[in-house]
């Protein structure tokens, strides 16, 4: 049972990044409010980095560099546990948000102010 959630967990992640490397995104918030959000500019700074320019990724969204090394360690965490047949990787990550969670939140405070100050 733990193999069959972290393949299905693998397969989302990884069928989203394939999705938005193909498939033109665009914010639904900034097309509603006309204001970007945390998250405006990330598929084209993942693209970027995939292209190795990390410093138009940075100006693209100042979280893309982590967030993207994020995914890499979280899909091989995935990975890990799928081979050993456990399901550890999402409860301790879980636990963590919920005690550090707070940081994340500074960090997409911070993002958003940027994102907003750059146009």
């Amino acid at each position: 049972m733990n193999r069959l959630k972290n393949g299905l967990i693998l397969f989302i992640l990884i069928s989203f990044l394939s999705l938005v490397t193909v498939i033109p995104v665009a914010c639904l918030f900034k097309t509603v409010t006309g204001i970007s959000c945390s998250a405006c500019g990330m598929t084209r700074a993942f693209l970027a980095i995939l292209h190795f320019d990390l410093l138009e990724a940075c100006y693209q969204n100042l979280l893309s560099i982590p967030f993207f090394l994020f995914l890499i360690f979280s899909i091989f965490m995935l990975l890990k546990d799928f081979v050993q047949n456990r399901f550890s990787y999402l409860p301790r990550l879980l636990q963590f948000l919920d005690h550090y969670g707070f940081i994340l939140i500074i960090l997409l405070v911070i993002s958003f102010i940027f994102n907003n100050l750059k146009y």
